[in-house]
């Protein structure tokens, strides 16, 4: 109740089900209507988990973010969401302001990720024929048009497509120096957008690039991904640890590392990408 006073105040639909198996008759129903999805662990006849599982065995529906909502906070329990497919938790009890943050930041990831999807359904493939390439790029919408042509390349461009997460990176704390508290604050006012650009323009950014290598071999796809910034401590971000759950992002390597091969270079500001052509 608590839960839907709150999203209703901030503008959403809600809809509401009791259990795991009264949640799947939703979706089932309405899941096209749905952006996010706030999970109970602990519940009567499905648990919160054997939901989450069964949600991302959906393939209409796998691309729905879920928020945990829940008392199991500690580490093996986080590891365990996130293997299945959460990386939003919201714990008990929790600050109305910590429930809009979060449950913003997923319906957020929804949106960019259906954006993201639509385009490589509707974008040509120019890379099937290529076998090696070096590409520069100044901005994060020049490098997600060769990332989303890089990913049409690969048998399951749905998961090669988190290639854009490390773009993004490369482009905003690489070469831009937006730091990881910089950029939630950024987001909590709505103004990263503006921040990036207007950073962009800066002299002091102007002559920035991102460089991008891709080389296709039989089985297996590599894409260098190198910014010009200093690096960062890059483990921090291999899991989505306790400490970290109420943000609203950071979750972008931990996502990509779930599905691609990451090995980070040096001090962190080169990462090599393998992406598989098995298809499973």
């Amino acid at each position: 109740m608590l839960l839907d006073t709150v999203l209703q105040r901030d503008g959403f639909k809600v809809l509401i089900a009791h259990d795991g198996l009264e949640a799947q008759e939703v979706v089932n129903r309405s899941g096209k209507e749905v952006s996010t999805i706030v999970l109970d662990w602990t519940m009567p006849r499905m648990s919160g988990i054997d939901f989450l599982l069964w949600i991302k065995e959906q393939a209409a529906f796998e691309h729905i973010p879920v928020v945990m909502h829940t008392v199991h906070t500690d580490a093996q329990r986080v590891q365990e969401g996130i293997e299945a497919g959460a990386y939003y938790y919201i714990p008990k009890p929790a600050p109305q302001e910590v429930i809009h943050s979060i449950v913003h930041a997923a319906v957020d990831d929804f949106r960019d990720k259906k954006r993201l999807l639509k385009k490589l359904e509707e974008s040509e493939n120019p890379f099937n024929h290529l076998t090696e390439a070096v590409f520069r790029f100044h901005s994060i919408s020049e490098g997600e048009f060769l990332g989303l042509r890089i990913a049409n390349a690969c048998p399951v461009p749905e998961r090669a497509a988190l290639i854009m997460e490390l773009i993004t990176n490369a482009v905003e704390h690489g070469n831009l120096g937006i730091s990881y508290e910089e950029k939630g604050k950024f987001l909590s006012n709505g103004t990263w957008f503006e921040e990036v650009e207007r950073r962009l323009n800066l002299p002091e950014h102007a002559e920035k690039f991102v460089t991008l290598r891709m080389k296709r071999y039989e089985d297996k796809m590599t894409v260098l991904i190198e910014d010009q910034g200093q690096g960062f401590d890059f483990s921090r971000y291999f899991t989505l640890d306790e400490t970290r759950l109420m943000d609203n992002h950071g979750r972008g390597i931990a996502m990509a590392r779930a599905f691609l091969d990451l090995q980070y270079l040096g001090q962190g500001n080169r990462v090599l990408v393998t992406v598989p052509f098995d298809e499973h």
